[in-house]
């Protein structure tokens, strides 16, 4: 053999696994110097330490204890056997000798740890912050009818009682399982002579294991009594009912009893070699399981409950509805009966200004409409639009608003630095801000921000505050994931001359490249080796990652917040502010139904208690309490000092900007489907469930019927206010039912209000509106026209509001050339539910159906003056009726659809004025 290459590979393999070592560690310790100068450079390193020495100190506490179990009873084990004696053959010599003691003990020290390591690594990081908050609780201020215990031991005890349970009886079965082998591997226990034969020393270790995982088997049942309070499902649809409380709670008490029994049994086998005892209370355990368990709970529910079911689960009924209003935020919601006629005197000038607050802009068409316009270079893209209100000198006035972002795989040279380094490809460009309720006379949307850079148009209905001094976007929805930002370098987007920037000021301040070992650790985490090599990076240049919203903000708040709804863009101070919805929520909430936050979300309780603000320019993340009621954000702010602020620290131009989110509507308004009904008897019979309308999207497809943002004034109140809008309708029908309404008001913010609708009205529903207008033949016969001429045509969101004694609908239509697809918003339709009118304004769309309506209803005089409508003598209609007839017709006949349509137009309005009478 040759030597010298035995140890040559020897070296090899050596060099290879110490390479492999140094980089594993190398990027473990990159990462985590690259962690902590990010959450200094964000203001939180605080956090960042409270939460890196709960986390890991509580599974580094969970890893010792059992390391420490594996090694005692392996220790005990060795030392149960004596010398532990290895054989080998050498010829026909069979020599035996002892493992020196100190190389078992190494042994059995090297297989602790990895076992404790193992467990450890098992436990989840937010185990550990499920624990301080535990420590830095209040109480609930409510206890649970059942059992009696204050909400808090639900919320943040019980889970951890349950995952001890489940990690004591694993470790306790594991030990038994290693014990057991390793005893009959030595010959300490085996089966001989029919039986099991087994040394004292060994069966009283065995016993002693044994007692203790039946002793946590029977605290595990004990805690299944607290777990059915949210599992327990006997009762009518599926809640906690009668048979869970009178017999699965009796059961789990005597399944614990039995189990503590079988316990005390394994003691006196292992000292007292005693089998029978532990046979019988085993048996038992098995028995009781099925008998108590099983048999028992299907005895009740048959031959107690279901004879007399509404009885008997009627307190049960009540709690679950109690306790579902209370987790899902609606104790508090005011109910409401709107006194509804069907043809009532409509105050038409009060419907008017109730229109004028309404959105009319469908997000696709602006986002279309933006793209084409407003994106210029094929690397800016629009992600969303929102709609949000800002003071102008006329009050309040609702705005669409979307931020213009770089999109990097638009960027045409993909290199490093056009992708990391360059002003224009690693920031956005401010936004653009139009008139959510006006458009152009071309039919496109009525611009107040536009352009690159961002201008302001200024007139006397333009918001407020809107102006972009600062337009830069470098922390948004879908950035690169890391920049480089040179303060000297860096350009001013508003063609302004400000000198040099200043990092958390200008730009954020990221991590400052002012030390080898920064770019070694930055290159080494990224795996990007042109930090360490690339000469436009120097000492001042500002390294930049986690730019995107939600990113930053769930790194600094982990798991205690759910966010699920995209960030919206706010414009404070001449720059993008991005608002996050925070919820905190739990599904440990006791007799509360479970009902789905988010995709794979399931929770019992739920309240939108934070508001995060992200400054798009610095990346500021700042987190405002918004419900400071909330029992469980308050142990999560007594958990982490630091990370949250009171609202009144928001600023107020931003605090004016807060919303009501659209996904607490619409969870709240799912649990609504059924928990409207306010008494047993209508819950047990589930006549009365409601459910979501239908409305048109983008032609003829049917989509639920989304809440939406308004300006506009609630019957019984005086002023108009910022409502975020839903509807509903009775389960397998499309008649109206309900209307609900959340506040945004910063002074009654939250306040909801469900109006009833009276079901013996039959009052028409969204998608019965939809059908009317689909029915109307002057406005089927328009559609058609268009679609006909190779037209694009869809409508806007359906809005309804109440004026008066009556409800009124709205709806706008959109018309898109489909060699451009850009939408012009076209017409607007009105309906009282039972008749329609098509206008090309919404002024005049209100001013036909006043008409058809009330034949004696006056012309409607408008802020903008009355209609210009035509006023003729009896004797001048046939000829002008004709005169428009053939122009209709000449359009027709050289492809003029458009003309075609405004000679309709006119022709109508002419026709319907004749219907009223004359007037001069």
């Amino acid at each position: 053999m040759d030597h010298s290459k035995l140890r040559g590979g020897r070296l090899l393999v050596t060099i290879g696994i110490a390479l492999l070592t140094i980089s594993l560690l190398g990027r473990i310790a990159a990462q985590a110097y690259i962690e902590i100068l990010w959450f200094n450079s964000v203001g939180y390193s605080s956090v960042f330490w409270t939460r890196f020495f709960w986390e890991w100190g509580v599974q580094l506490i969970g890893g010792l204890f059992v390391g420490v179990a594996f090694f005692f009873n392996l220790r005990v084990i060795a030392r149960a056997l004596g010398g532990i004696r290895i054989k080998r053959q050498v010829g026909d010599l069979v020599i035996s000798e002892q493992i020196p003691e100190n190389y078992v003990v190494w042994g059995i020290g090297v297989f602790s740890v990895l076992g404790g390591a193992w467990f450890a690594a098992s436990i989840p990081g937010s185990m550990g912050l499920d624990v301080l908050f535990l420590l830095n609780a209040p109480e609930w201020g409510v206890t649970d009818p059942i059992l009696g215990r204050d909400l808090t031991f639900f919320v943040l005890r019980l889970p951890l009682l349950r995952a001890a349970a489940v990690a004591g009886l694993v470790v306790s079965f594991l030990i038994f399982t290693l014990s057991a082998a390793g005893y009959a591997g030595t010959g300490a226990l085996q089966w001989g002579q029919g039986r099991l034969v087994i040394e004292d020393r060994p069966r009283k270790h065995l016993g002693v294991i044994a007692a203790v995982f039946f002793a946590v088997l029977a605290g595990q049942f004990y805690v299944f009594r607290y777990v059915l309070l949210l599992n327990g499902s006997s009762g009518v649809q599926g809640i906690f009912g009668f048979t869970d409380a009178g017999a699965r709670m009796l059961a789990y008490n005597v399944l614990a009893v039995l189990a503590l029994a079988v316990s005390a049994a394994a003691l006196w086998t292992g000292f007292k070699n005693r089998l029978l005892p532990l046979m019988v209370t085993f048996g038992l355990l098995i028995v009781g399981g099925l008998a108590v368990g099983q048999v028992y709970p299907s005895f009740v529910q048959r031959f107690r409950v279901e004879p007399n079911e509404l009885e008997r689960e009627s307190e049960y009924i009540l709690e679950n509805m109690r306790f579902t209003k209370m987790g899902f935020d609606l104790t508090d919601l005011e109910r409401r009966e709107f006194d509804y006629e069907r043809t009532p005197n409509v105050d038409w000038l009060a419907a008017a200004a109730q229109f004028e607050g309404l959105p009319i802009w469908s997000s696709q068409a602006l986002l279309t409409t933006y793209r084409q316009l407003e994106a210029r270079y094929p690397y800016y893209e629009f992600s969303g639009v929102t709609v949000d209100r800002y003071e102008s000198l006329d009050g309040l006035v609702p705005v669409t608003l979307a931020v213009r972002e770089v999109l990097p795989r638009g960027i045409q040279d993909q290199n490093w630095q056009n992708l990391h380094l360059r002003d224009e490809y690693i920031r956005g460009m401010g936004a653009v801000v139009s008139a959510a309720t006006d458009r152009t006379p071309e039919g496109r949307p009525s611009m107040f921000v536009s352009g690159i850079p961002p201008e302001f148009s200024a007139s006397d209905d333009a918001p407020l505050g809107v102006n972009l001094t600062r337009p830069e976007v470098y922390i948004g929805i879908r950035p690169q994931e890391y920049a480089i930002v040179d303060p000297v370098a860096t350009g001013d987007a508003a063609g302004v001359d400000r000198g040099e920037q200043q990092p958390g000021v200008d730009f954020p301040a990221g991590i400052q490249l002012d030390s080898p070992l920064r770019r070694l650790a930055l290159a080494w985490r990224f795996r990007d080796w042109n930090l360490l090599i690339a000469g436009e990076v120097n000492r001042s240049s500002r390294f930049v990652f986690r730019r995107d919203v939600l990113d930053r903000v769930t790194r600094i708040s982990g798991q205690l917040l759910r966010f699920p709804e995209a960030p919206y863009p706010v414009i404070h101070e001449g720059r993008i502010v991005w608002i996050l919805e925070g919820f905190t929520w739990t599904s440990s909430f006791p007799l509360s139904t479970l009902q789905d936050l988010e995709a794979g979300r399931a929770v019992r309780y739920v309240r939108n208690s934070v508001k995060i603000t992200i400054d798009g320019v610095t990346g500021e993340v700042n987190f405002y309490i918004v419900d400071d009621v909330d029992p469980l954000l308050q142990a999560y702010a007594q958990g982490l000092p630091g990370l949250f602020r009171p609202l009144s620290d928001m600023p107020g131009g931003l605090r004016d900007h807060i919303r009501y989110p659209r996904s607490m509507l619409s969870l709240q308004a799912r649990v609504l489907y059924q928990y409207h009904q306010e008494t047993s008897p209508l819950f047990h019979g589930q006549q009365d469930v409601w459910t979501l309308p239908q409305e048109l999207a983008q032609g003829t497809t049917p989509v639920p019927y989304q809440p939406e943002y308004g300006l506009y004034r609630l019957p019984g109140e005086e002023e108009s206010d910022f409502l975020l809008t839903s509807v509903f309708v009775p389960r397998g029908r499309q008649n109206l039912t309900a209307i609900l309404t959340a506040s945004s008001d910063p002074d009654r913010y939250g306040e909801l209000v469900l109006f009833d609708v009276p079901v013996e009205d039959q009052v028409p529903g969204p998608r019965q509106v939809e059908a009317l207008i689909e029915q109307d033949p002057v406005i089927s016969q328009q559609f058609s026209l268009w679609r006909t001429g190779g037209s694009q045509v869809w409508t806007g969101h359906l809005h309804l509001v109440p004026v008066g004694r009556t409800l009124l609908y709205m709806e706008p239509v959109f018309l898109a050339a489909e060699e451009d697809a850009i939408p012009d918003l076209t017409r607007f339709v009105v309906s009282d539910g039972y008749r329609v009118a098509m206008e090309e304004t919404l002024q005049e769309s209100i001013q036909a159906l006043a008409r058809i309506a009330d034949a004696s209803a006056p012309d409607l005089i408008f802020v903008d003056g009355p209609l210009d409508l035509p006023s003729l003598d009896t004797d001048q209609w046939p000829a002008e009726a004709l005169a428009l007839l053939e122009a209709a017709d000449a359009a027709l006949r050289t492809g003029d659809f458009q003309g075609f349509g405004d000679a309709l137009d006119e022709l109508r309005a002419l026709l319907e004025r004749l219907s009223t009478g004359p007037t001069n």
